[in-house]
């Protein structure tokens, strides 16, 4: 049967190997290498990098287990016997963890031999590149009826041992985008023959957090934020260039809408005030995770009672299993591991021990 102690070896592994967006290759063989010699496997999807199995066992729906596979573009800096022998990359979100869970599920089911029909998916891209719309629109789920999709995350927030979720919406829609001012260089002496694409980059900014605070009340949940600034060359030279690089996030797609119009609108508003001209570039975006009322209802009652439940808020995180919770009852929960360390900080390190909890789970929920 599946042993522990080799899960926490395969976890080392995939942590030793990360890869970011569609290159998840040396992941992706790790996956297939441990779970080569299960026959009842059916391997339904191999595009690009991520992984569908099918498992035929019993009559009737099937359900849809998840795990996302990539790393980050992050030097680690942990300083463990297992460290990223990628320079430059790690698994700062904990999807090594992920990926064994699912292995160690997969491993559980075959060897037990039970009576069910269930997918299993090892999904590449979801660190800002919709690797889940990307395996939907392959059309690989239309054969299969659904009945129920499960996912989960780490998260230092709790204690190993302990998981999180809620009812309703669990995380919220995130919308990265790109905003280039364009002015005209000139000497700082005489400013009258430039245009300054930073001054009219800040004026932006300051309207538009304006704009939202008197658009939306205070109990709308909004974040709007710019987290790198490019511009300028020279101490002494207008800038004829600025670049925003952003994020907003909110709980509502009406709401996603409404925002985009108003940063549209303003920017034709700055182009005008400040002559210059403005490119808005919208990048990636998910839909809000929303856990079936009814499937987590029914999770919470069959998760082990030695496991604590945490009744969480929403998190304005990004998470692509959205996209499966508009097409399936679904349920992601939050898995709590001893960290002292947030998700995507250099020393995030998931407790292995984590992996037994999410096991325990995932096994109550095919009783």
């Amino acid at each position: 049967m599946c042993d522990l102690k080799q899960l926490y070896e395969v976890r080392k592994k995939l942590h030793e190997v990360p890869e970011i967006a569609f290159t998840e290759f040396k992941t992706q063989e790790i996956i297939m290498m441990e779970l080569k010699k299960y026959y009842d496997l059916h391997i339904r999807l191999f595009e690009p990098t991520g992984i569908l199995y099918e498992y035929t066992k019993g009559e009737g729906d099937y359900i849809l287990f998840r795990a996302d596979m990539d790393g980050l573009p992050i030097q680690e800096n942990t300083n463990c016997s297992f460290k990223s022998k990628h320079n430059g990359f790690c698994h700062a979100c904990g999807h090594d963890v992920h990926v064994t869970i699912l292995i160690g599920l997969i491993k559980y089911v075959v060897e037990k031999k039970l009576k069910k029909n269930i997918l299993f998916l090892f999904q590449p891209a979801e660190e800002g590149y919709g690797g889940a719309i990307h395996i939907i629109n392959t059309g690989v789920f239309k054969k299969y009826s659904i009945k129920a999709a499960y996912s989960l995350h780490v998260t230092s927030a709790f204690p190993t041992g302990t998981i999180g979720l809620r009812p309703g919406i669990m995380f919220g829609i995130p919308q990265e985008f790109n905003i280039e001012f364009f002015g005209k260089s000139g000497h700082v002496a005489t400013p009258q023959k430039g245009r300054d694409a930073f001054l009219a980059a800040i004026s932006f900014y300051t309207e538009m957090i304006q704009l939202l605070a008197k658009k939306f009340p205070a109990q709308e949940p909004i974040l709007f934020h710019i987290g790198k600034i490019s511009s300028g060359t020279v101490r002494n030279i207008i800038p004829d260039l600025c670049v925003f690089e952003g994020t907003f996030r909110c709980l509502k797609m009406e709401i996603k809408e409404e925002i985009i119009n108003i940063m549209q609108t303003l920017a034709k508003s700055i182009e005008i005030s400040h002559n210059i001209e403005i490119k808005i570039t919208l990048l990636c975006s998910y839909a809000p995770v929303i856990n079936d009322e009814t499937l987590t209802k029914t999770f919470i009652e069959k998760t082990p009672k030695d496991i604590k439940i945490i009744n969480t808020d929403y998190s304005m995180v990004g998470e692509d299993f959205g996209f499966f919770t508009e097409l399936y009852p679904s349920v992601l929960f939050w898995l709590g591991t001893n960290c002292s360390e947030d998700l995507h900080s250099d020393k995030f390190l998931v407790d292995e021990k984590s992996i037994d909890i999410a096991l325990k789970v995932y096994k109550n929920i095919l009783e």
